[in-house]
């Protein structure tokens, strides 16, 4: 039988995707499928003579929705003539059929050709079949396809879940239906068949991918979360970014903000581990460790992530997983034609907290208050006293930022066939930020290719590009905030040129050098990777196989900076054009200097896997062996140059350096390697009871020669209590496990070459010298760091308890993790005694611990024939505590010394905010404070924690903790008929830091930052207006108390709504929506 693909016509051939996503929420607007009566009221216009009969069927397919089932020998060289205009198909057909042996069904949009009653068949063991496919509730499945096994035999479930078709009398039929597990039925002596599909869940059985292996869910005694990306509408979200679309679906993983476009964002598992060292998890790319940046992949190339969050898990890459993995797996192709799929992302970004500065007159009332100036503003330039009588004013906040907006275009060929898999893409994206001149472009291209030479030999190899282009300066947002609301934008605003000193204050114009000619910036970034891999089964040893891969990664970017004469323009009256005229120019020439480096990156690793896997009986067994080794070398030559008054001009800009009076090169260049062993045990018996083992030794160049090596060890136990005779009768119980794991990992924590003694030149640094009697000055080296050649890993030793368990027909999930860890021989920087005749040495003492619960709750809402919703649930809370430090009790108080000017305090958690404890503000009855403190009013009040009379260094106290006290997310999808609704709710609870700067001013008209000091009008105290919560105008002390704030939140992250065509000619093209939260 030709069985025409009952998802998407495969004389097309491929799948076009189409989003199309703008801000905050989707609309979209595409066919809805019609009823069974599609028949009745479609009609059919054809004309043609003596065609074949297969080519009448695809004529009537290309102007409707109907598709055609028949066995080929049945109409096989038949040639009809037909035509008719605007008839039903009922009438086309019979028509047709004339003179025919055939017959046609039509059931809804397919059409069946039969041979009729009486005719010769050529299949005379064939036999009519009918049943109906329901769910477990007993609804009826529509669309389900039922398919005879082995043949092109097939038909999909009408509105009542019904289906009719021909098999022979001892065939096989599979009966599916997306989010069902599908059926495989023997129809022997059967002729009308009841079939209930149950749903899948896909979490007890999925494959979650583990260091250099797999393994199921249910198998697995360590901690680990997936997250599928592949069709998923957790990947509808508009994210140049791979790691954006997780943030909040893992317990436990942290994924803090960007703050500029094409950022990559910082990444956290189970709490900070490592006081200077790297907190970050180990990336790893289809199974290779991978040493370049997050934004070198597409994020629509990622089919799943799983990230290994317990010692046991992780414990594979030993000296690189203290701090857990991330394993991302690209997409592969799928059995069947080609599939190309197109995407168009376009999407703005905006605040959702965008600061409200000062009004002009609320600016001049604070300036006033904070100076002590007379009211009769002589202290404004003429153009600001021009443009305050005129009405004019500048809100430079507005002039500096802008409606980002985001376009992302992807395009993707796949496809596989027995012995062949591929997938290739190609895709743009580009970004310009909310800050003017905060710009960003990337180009990806990747190609795969895996294939099966032969039953025991297979061959791969994988190959990317992405260039990625940050050039361009961003506005200064926090001049923005400080240059006076009546200064001047331009000089001359018709031929748009900047006045670069718009006021009184010596600030610079936020939008000097952004587009103008003044600076030059560029930023380019190229990365290629090439991954080749081999896979031997070993012939005549079931389940024995070698697996080789080789993975480079090259890294060529390009940075440099130009600034011009102009930059440099002198501050003068607004009205004077010669401080821009050429010979004003040409004096500046000597400040103009530039900078250009080219930097190679360059890393390989090479992998040697064995793995023997069987199973005896009830005992299953997993082993796996791995010799490791890889290499990383940073070279990068930096050229610069400074002062162009001799060479005349800055014409050749940033490659002109070498005109400058004074060009200088710099060349660094570094290199390190790693080699590691690992041997692994999987056990299972029955399917009850798990056990893995791990030992894994590594040795690393950046440690001294005495600490190279590192020895780790990871071990975990599982039992699934369901598989149990005392729990086969709890019915509503479908899964129960039982996990605890223990593991001892590293971290390296120390760059290349920082065992060793270190040295230092230039004129910073350096030792002086004069020479002749001229005082030529040359520096020479001085002594900067000692080296500690006993310097080792950092390690990290952890425990894990959990529970996994499913309910209710697994339409419950929930997973369950306690842990506990503690790491030891920190690595940081201390200082040393002068008389060594070094200032600091590297130092590896100390202990944190870290502490934690993590809660993933899964559940299916609702699913019926055209309704599936789903929530899940992430909570975690982290408590970590330095344990100990220095080791040091330099004030006999019998405790460990804390390290108050670096705030870190024994027995408390990392992120101590410390300081004095404000009780209010000074007023003018408050005489004996003021006596004995010297404050006066309107400063702050402190409180007296020691009981000696006045404020000193003994009355600071812990005032909080940066780190929040938990997080709690909650996403939904709901899928209705073609629609796809994901939304994402986050929340941090608790936690605090300091948002303002350290005086009250910083209210008024001092920025930094992200905003942290807003010019922000408050009611400052006045013997008036006798605040008790903010200082005087005039305050410049030690204010931060009045900027520590809560950091906790409850916000909406992301909102996706999709639509997708059923038509098989655009199958899974779609237009969607979505909103992603850009600022909090």
């Amino acid at each position: 039988m030709n069985h025409k693909n009952i998802k998407a016509k495969t004389t097309r051939g491929f799948i076009l995707r189409l989003s199309v996503c703008m801000l905050f929420f989707s609309i979209s607007f595409t066919y809805v499928q019609a009823t069974n009566l599609y028949s009745q009221h479609t009609q059919v216009s054809v004309k043609a003579d003596k065609i074949d009969l297969v080519e009448l069927f695809s004529k009537i397919e290309n102007q409707t929705e109907f598709l055609f089932f028949y066995l080929d020998m049945d109409v096989q060289g038949i040639q009809v003539s037909v035509s008719a205009k605007n008839k039903k198909i009922e009438e086309v057909l019979t028509y047709a059929l004339l003179g025919t042996q055939l017959d046609f069904k039509i059931n809804d949009r397919n059409i069946n050709i039969v041979r009729r009653v009486g005719a010769q068949s050529t299949q005379a063991d064939s036999k009519p079949v009918r049943g109906a496919v329901r769910d477990s509730n007993g609804e009826a499945i529509i669309g389900a396809s039922v398919v005879v096994k082995g043949t092109t035999i097939g038909t999909v479930t009408d509105i009542n879940g019904n289906f009719e078709l021909n098999a022979l009398k001892d065939a096989k039929i599979i009966v599916s239906y997306l989010g069902y597990n599908s059926q495989e039925l023997v129809i022997v002596g059967k002729s009308n068949l009841a079939i209930i599909l149950t749903e899948d869940t896909q979490t007890l059985d999925e494959v979650i991918v583990i260091g250099y292996g797999t393994t199921k869910r249910q198998d697995f005694t360590g901690s680990v979360a997936s997250v599928k990306m592949e069709n998923s509408p957790v990947a509808l979200a508009p994210n140049l970014n791979a790691l954006e679309a997780i943030k909040g679906n893992v317990a436990g993983l942290d994924i803090g903000a960007t703050s500029s476009a094409g950022g990559s964002p910082s990444m956290q598992i189970r709490g900070q581990k490592s006081i200077s060292g790297s907190n970050a998890p180990l990336m790893v790319v289809d199974g290779v460790i991978f040493m370049g940046s997050i934004n070198d992949i597409n994020p629509n190339d990622i089919a799943s992530f799983d990230v290994l969050k317990d010692a046991t898990s992780a414990a594979a890459y030993g000296s690189r997983s203290a701090n857990g993995v991330i394993i991302i797996t690209t997409k592969k192709g799928k059995s069947g034609k080609p599939m190309v799929s197109l995407n168009a992302t376009t999407s703005m970004q905006g605040w959702q907290n965008r600061p409200t500065v000062m009004k002009a007159d609320q600016w001049i009332e604070s300036v006033i208050a904070r100076n002590g100036f007379d009211t009769n503003l002589d202290w404004l330039t003429a153009q600001e006293e021009e443009n305050m009588k005129a009405g004019r004013e500048t809100n430079w906040l507005d002039e500096s930022t802008r409606t980002g907006f985001l376009q992302d275009y992807q395009i993707a060929v796949s496809g596989a066939s027995e012995q062949v898999n591929y997938y290739l893409s190609a895709a743009y994206s580009g970004n310009k930020g909310v800050v003017v001149g905060d710009d960003y472009k990337r180009i990806s291209i990747l190609g795969k290719v895996n294939t099966e030479i032969t039953s025991w030999l297979s061959f791969g190899l994988d190959a990317s590009y992405t260039k990625m282009d940050y050039s361009g300066v961003g506005a200064d947002l926090s001049a923005a905030m400080r240059v006076s609301p009546y200064g001047m934008k331009y000089r001359d605003e018709a031929s748009g040129l900047l006045e670069r000193f718009p006021a009184t204050q010596s600030q610079a114009n936020p939008l000097w050098g952004v587009d103008d000619a003044a600076r030059k910036n560029m930023d380019i970034r190229n990365n290629f990777r090439l991954n080749a891999y081999a896979r031997v089964k070993v012939p005549g040893v079931k389940g024995l196989s070698y697996s080789f891969s080789l993975s480079e990664n090259l890294s060529k970017n390009q940075s440099g900076n130009f600034h011009h004469e102009s930059f440099y323009i002198k501050e003068g009256a607004y009205n004077d054009p010669s401080r821009y005229s050429p010979a004003s120019l040409q004096k500046l020439l000597a400040s103009a200097n530039g900078n250009i480096q080219n930097s190679t990156t360059t890393s390989w690793v090479i992998d040697n896997i064995v793995n023997y896997k069987n199973t005896f009986g009830k005992h299953s067994i997993d082993l796996t062996a791995v010799a490791t080794r890889d290499r990383y070398t940073y070279e990068s030559e930096n050229a610069t140059g400074s002062d162009y008054a001799a060479n005349g001009n800055t014409t050749l800009g940033i490659y002109g350096l070498h005109k400058a009076t004074t060009p200088k090169i710099d060349i660094n260049y570094n290199q390190k390697s790693n080699i590691g062993y690992l041997g692994r045990i999987s056990y299972s018996y029955d399917s009850k009871y798990f056990l893995t083992g791990s030992y894994r030794r590594d040795g690393s160049s950046v440690f001294g020669a005495n600490n190279k090596w590192g020895d780790f060890a990871a071990a975990g136990i599982a039992w699934n209590l369901t598989e149990e005779d005392f729990m086969k009768d709890v019915s509503f119980l479908n899964n129960l496990k039982l996990k605890a794991s223990w593991g001892r990992n590293g971290n390296q924590g120390l760059p290349a070459y920082g065992t060793l003694s270190t040295v230092i030149n230039g004129s910073n640094s350096g030792i002086r010298y004069e020479w002749g009697n001229n005082s030529t000055i040359y520096y020479g080296l001085n002594a900067n760091a000692l080296g500690n050649m006993d310097l080792g890993w950092e390690q990290t030793e952890s425990w894990n308890f959990g529970l996994e368990t499913a309910l209710l027909n697994s339409r419950i999930f929930i997973d369950v993790d306690g842990y506990f860890s503690k790491t030891t021989d920190q690595i940081f920087t201390r200082d040393i005694p002068v008389m060594t005749g070094f200032k600091t040495i590297k130092a590896s003492m100390g202990q944190i611990d870290n502490r934690g619960l993590e809660i993933t709750l899964r559940t299916v809402n609702i699913t019926t024939k055209d309704l599936l919703w789903t929530t899940s649930f992430t909570y975690w809370l982290n408590r970590n505590k330095l344990a100990h430090l220095y080791g040091e009790d330099l004030n006999g108080d019998g405790k460990e010394d804390d390290d108050i000017s670096n705030s870190r305090f024994i027995g408390h958690p990392l992120g101590v905010i410390y300081g004095y404890y404000q009780e209010g503000i000074v007023q003018t009855d408050d005489a004996q404070y003021i006596a004995l403190t010297g404050s006066q009013p309107g400063y702050p009040k402190y409180k007296d924690l020691d009981g000696v009379d006045g404020i000193s260094a003994a009355d600071r106290k812990i005032l909080g903790y940066t780190g929040a006290n938990f997080k709690l997310n909650m996403s939904n999808t709901l899928t209705y008929k073609n629609w796809d609704l994901y939304a994402m709710i986050t929340g941090t609870f608790g936690g605090g830091d300091y948002f303002m700067k350290s005086n009250a001013a910083a209210y008024m008209s001092n920025g930094s930052g992200a905003f942290n000091s807003n010019s922000v009008y408050v009611p400052w105290w006045t013997s008036e207006n006798k605040s008790n919560t903010y200082t005087s105008a005039t305050f410049s002390g030690d204010g931060r108390f009045q900027g520590l704030q809560n950091r906790g939140f409850v916000r909406i992250q992301d909102v996706s709504l999709a639509y997708s065509f059923r038509e098989t000619w655009v199958k899974n093209a779609g237009i969607a929506k979505s909103k992603n939260v850009l600022f909090n």
